[in-house]
């Protein structure tokens, strides 16, 4: 006649997603730093690079690679300096060698 009720064991609601384990969070946030200093070592190349190369290789590496939207191709960007494609593509090879250089590739 009456019936019989089983306590909710349910109490407190479900696992956090969280990590608890010091040594996982460690471990992460290691590896986070790591990749964070290799974005930064990389950003400072180009701002070296940047900064060393003539007024040219500024322009063409900042409307081909460093704008939000770009509004030009490697033709829209030779014909805004009076140059040919193929002068700005061989800016833009010396621009990425010295880089490469720096950053030890």
């Amino acid at each position: 006649m009456t019936p019989v009720t089983e306590p909710d064991e349910n109490i407190g609601g479900g696992k956090s997603n969280v990590m608890t384990n010091t040594a996982e969070q460690t471990a992460v946030t290691i590896a986070d730093d790591a990749r964070m200093n290799q974005l930064r070592k990389q950003r400072q190349a180009v701002d070296r690079c940047l900064a060393e190369s003539d007024s040219y290789t500024q322009t063409i590496i900042r409307e081909l690679y460093l704008k939000r939207r770009p509004e030009y191709t490697v033709d829209g960007v030779a014909q805004m300096l009076n140059l040919s494609p193929s002068s700005i593509k061989r800016y833009r090879r010396r621009f990425f060698e010295r880089m490469a250089g720096k950053l030890g590739w």
